[in-house]
């Protein structure tokens, strides 16, 4: 691979192009956004190191952001005891580490990806008897390395590891921690099982457990408590030796699920004890998931398993391991052999166990991997590659992503439904992918013919069959289905197997469970392979996809994302009363409006004057204040003049709104209004209480005044004389967006704490549960944002603050932060990525999704009531008045420029998601068309 190609992960094996002896493992990367927590000193005992050729002042920004420079990785060598910010220049990149199930691509530029379905590794190994103190030196001699182990030749020096899966009677579950007993030889030969083997301070700081041939020391009472094997006590001999054994004594074991209820000795069924002893561990009803183990028969028979191994052991670099044959090792590994690369292999020196009093020390120390990976891509081919020529996908998370073999299901519901299943979701159609043209967004599904399946929420309700396939294949938008957690199976998912789901396998089974395995494969006819491998022999079985329920996966290993707590985030303290706020956050609240993407939609009707002054940009890019608007209200606000026309007892303004569709269009465009109808049923905040204070009521009048003054243009804000705490927001997004012409409803609630608290909103999503318009706007109502305390603030964000915070900075907030043209970029810490060239398919990709999403949101303001917006909305879209800005009309005409330049493909040039989309884009956005087309017909 290219060197400007390489780009480097979390967790992969890297080298000092200076020193072949230097190995490490990338810690975070600047490309890795879930590795950038704040403060990463916080992870580490001794001080992270910064290489002498990254400047000082990024070294510290990085201490405090957590993001290392682009360029750059945070190593933690492994032969070294240091962690250190190191350029990539600086590295080479010597393995990758990749599982089966990882979705990949060669480029984060191109669509295409695959998922790795097998793997293989070979490893280089030293003995561990030989490190100094862990250390691997200079001095060290060539003939004592290993090189080109396979990995299933090699086992965990361990038998019990913290993450392995276990099964005990009738139940699954996971090592949280291991308690072993240690036997260490001192210098006089004398050999004690420590008292507390906690207590063992390892010289090798980076391993969390000793192992067999690591040099550690303690306190000399841990000696003297401690059970002699050989010798006694002696005060004078320093308590620092070798450990010559590890003896598993105890598990902590997390118990994941229950088998299915069925034929069982075990029928009483009861949760285990979290703490197994050696007496549990030793039982035959005991069993620990082995993924690497082979399978030796499938059932029933398919062809499309060849009984290999899946997996080879988890071996990463540090590990240590022993060999599954040390006599037939011996003979292999002789020391005649040269590889490939020009470098000797190396000789196994078997070390007699009469040399070390007994214990076996032919342990060894991974030193490096280089895995090779198969992977079936979403066009159906196979290829096997060295795994650092490929990349983790980042699009992994995207719901509308599909690989083949999956089952998928219509975003549409089945329309003959019966009253029982009323209340759930039955998908018109379910079928399995076949294949995929990522390039076109277009996946060829082969459909059921009866499936009979529903979900409530994204939960399987049994019983559920997906019967036989159809005889033919259709090609379909990625778009238009989508794959469940509780039906589609990913490789490497652990599983329980539904009784009687496999007929003829308890025939084959001397030993182990029946009913619990991993699944390794996918059947392109809606079945999944799964190993058995807790059972002995290990068999593979062929099972329906709904038969067997999700017990385990490596994603579960990773804690869900919780949002970082930086210093100086909490709500900023007010005054006594909250009745006053500082003018100060005017001028904040402009250059966040000034510095949007896309513009404000000109709304005005044409006998109201509005003029904007352009706000010139300084010499570094930045605009500056101030931004003039000035409407019929003849008042100027700007950023030197933030005082407010009326004093604070004026009474408010009523305009009824009788929801008349002939209302005056200037009455019907006022960006401000308070009415003196009821608040509509439907406002989210309809059912709490009441705020009536005087200090309440006070600060409310001067958030009124300002945003009678000086809304921008585009944003329309109501609120009601009965509850002057709730309010109602009628937004259109900024034109150059993939939001452009679509109206946004959101409410708010001020209750009687604010301005102490922010307000609460919620969004009115209305995407009908397809997916997400916006990464700040959640299907269930949610605004994240800074101001609003639903996301902390940071240096560029600041957080609510009661003195200087208010309502009309939360809407050009939204406005212009969160409406904005490359939504991708809002996802929590993609920010730093948007002018990285591997980030901008992904982000083509949101931003198509986000259009053709919000152009149903035009279809649904014109077809629902939106009180009370109703006249307003009516004018925007569907008024023939010469002034209206007929934003229906422009909303169609300028989709349909996209359909007709997304499919002229003469000129090569990149689909942004905005201007070109893809065909399976194309697909969703004629669809919106056609209904905005039919809407129009009606009016006409």
């Amino acid at each position: 691979m290219a060197a400007d190609a390489v780009r480097f992960c979390v967790e992969d094996t890297v080298g000092l192009k200076t020193d072949k002896y230097l190995v490490g493992v990338v810690d975070r990367s600047f490309g890795d956004i879930d590795s950038h927590e704040p403060r990463p000193q916080r992870d580490y005992s001794e001080d992270i190191e910064c290489h002498a050729e990254i400047p000082r002042d990024l070294f510290d920004k990085f201490l405090k952001t957590g993001i290392p420079p682009r360029g750059t990785v945070l190593v933690s060598w492994q032969t070294l005891f240091k962690t250190e910010l190191i350029p990539e220049t600086s590295l080479d990149l010597l393995d990758r580490a990749l599982c089966v199930g990882d979705v990949v691509r060669r480029n984060a530029k191109e669509p295409m990806s695959g998922t790795v379905i097998s793997t293989k590794m070979t490893c280089t190994l030293f003995p561990a008897v030989h490190l100094n103190g862990g250390q691997l030196t200079q001095g060290m001699a060539d003939d004592l390395f290993i090189r080109g182990v396979p990995a299933d030749e090699l086992r965990t020096v361990h038998e019990y590891s913290e993450g392995d899966l276990v099964v005990y009677n009738d139940w699954i579950g996971r090592i949280d921690q291991v308690h072993d007993e240690v036997a260490v030889r001192l210098s006089n030969n004398s050999v004690v099982i420590v008292e507390n083997s906690e207590e063992l301070d390892n010289d090798d700081t980076s391993l969390d457990r000793v192992s067999v041939g690591d040099t550690v020391k303690t306190k000399k009472v841990n000696l003297r408590r401690g059970r002699w094997i050989y010798g006694a006590y002696e005060p004078n001999v320093r308590p620092h030796g070798m450990v010559v054994e590890t003896r598993t004594t105890e598990v902590d074991v997390h118990w994941l699920a229950k088998r299915f209820a069925g034929t069982s000795i075990f029928s009483h069924g009861l949760e285990p004890s979290p703490r197994l002893n050696t007496d549990d561990l030793e039982s035959p009803n005991f069993f620990v998931y082995d993924a690497s183990r082979c399978a030796t028969a499938l059932l029933p028979m398919a062809s499309n398993s060849d009984g290999r191994a899946y997996h080879v052991n988890e071996i990463v670099v540090s590990d240590r391991v022993r060999f599954n044959d040390l006599s037939g090792a011996a003979v292999k590994y002789d020391g005649n052999r040269v590889l490939p690369n020009g470098y000797p292999q190396g000789k196994l020196a078997k070390l007699p166990r009469t040399e070390s009093l007994g214990y076996d020390m032919n342990v060894y120390v991974v030193m490096q991997t280089h895995t090779h990976v198969t992977v079936q891509w979403q066009d159906l081919s196979i290829t096997e590659d060295p795994s650092p020529s490929l990349f983790p996908d980042s699009n992994i998370e995207d719901d509308d992503e599909v690989w083949p073999g999956e089952i998928v299901c219509t975003r549409e519901q089945r329309k003959e439904r019966d009253s029982d299943t009323a209340w759930t979701f039955e998908p018109a159609r379910v079928g399995v992918v076949q294949s995929v043209k990522p390039h076109d967004r277009i996946a060829t599904v082969c459909w059921f013919e009866h499936a009979n399946i529903h979900f409530l929420g994204d939960d399987l309700i049994p019983p559920s069959e997906t019967g036989p396939l159809c005889d033919t294949t259709e090609d379909v938008s990625l778009y238009d289905i989508r794959s469940t957690p509780s039906l589609t199976r990913r490789r490497g998912d652990f599983v329980l197997i539904h009784p009687n789901s496999v007929p003829g396998v308890r025939n084959i089974h001397s030993l182990g469970p029946d009913w619990f395995g991993e699944v390794i494969d996918l059947s392109l006819d809606g079945k999944v392979i799964v190993r058995l491998g807790a059972a002995k022999p290990v068999v593979d079985v062929l099972v329906a996809a709904e038969r067997v329920t999700l017990v385990y996966s490596t994603d579960m290993a990773n804690p869900m994302f919780d949002m970082p707590t930086l210093e100086g985030e909490s709500i900023e303290d007010s005054d006594e009363d909250g009745s006053d706020f500082d003018s100060a956050s005017f001028n904040e609240m402009w250059i966040e409006y000034e510095g949007m993407d896309g513009e404000p939609m000109d709304l005005e009707p044409a006998d109201i004057e509005t003029s904007k002054t352009t706000p010139e940009l300084h010499s570094e890019g930045e605009r500056k204040s101030p931004l003039t608007i000035t409407r019929s209200t003849d008042i100027t606000i700007t950023s030197e003049d933030t005082s407010c026309p009326m004093d604070v007892d004026d009474p408010p303004v009523s305009i009824p709104n009788s929801g008349n569709e002939n209302v005056d269009a200037d009455e019907s465009l006022s960006s401000f209004l308070i009415l003196d109808t009821p608040p509509p049923l439907n406002h989210y905040y309809l059912q709490t209480s009441s705020a009536s204070s005087s200090t309440f009521t006070r600060r409310v009048a001067k958030e009124h005044k300002i945003l009678r003054t000086s809304l921008p243009p585009g944003i329309f804000v109501r609120t009601w004389e009965s509850r002057l705490d709730l309010i109602r927001v009628l937004m259109i997004g900024p034109s150059d967006t993939p939001y452009e012409y679509a109206p946004f409803v959101i409410d708010f609630h001020l209750d009687s704490s604010y301005p102490q608290v922010p307000p609460a909103a919620f969004f009115h999503s209305w995407t009908s549960g397809d997916g997400p318009v916006n990464p700040n706007l959640y299907e269930d109502g949610k605004i994240c944002l800074s101001l609003l305390g639903t996301w902390h603030a940071d240096e560029r964000n600041e957080g609510w603050s009661s003195t200087k915070s208010t309502l009309l900075q939360v809407l050009v907030s939204i406005m212009g932060l969160v409406l904005v043209k490359e939504p991708y970029y809002n996802e929590a810490g993609y920010d730093i990525h948007r002018e990285a060239p591997e980030t901008k398919l992904s982000s083509a990709l949101y931003t198509e999704r986000a259009y053709f999403r919000a152009r149903a949101f035009i279809v649904r303001a014109l077809t629902s009531d939106v009180d009370p917006f109703l006249n307003e909305v009516k004018y925007l879209y569907l008024s023939k008045r010469n002034d209206a800005p007929n934003l229906l009309d422009k909303a169609i005409a300028a989709s349909k420029d996209i359909l007709e330049r997304s499919q002229k493909t003469e000129d090569g040039a990149e689909r942004d998601g905005l201007r070109r989309i893809s065909l399976g884009a194309v697909v969703m956005l004629r669809r919106q068309v056609q209904k905005l087309e039919a809407l129009k017909a009606k009016q006409a």
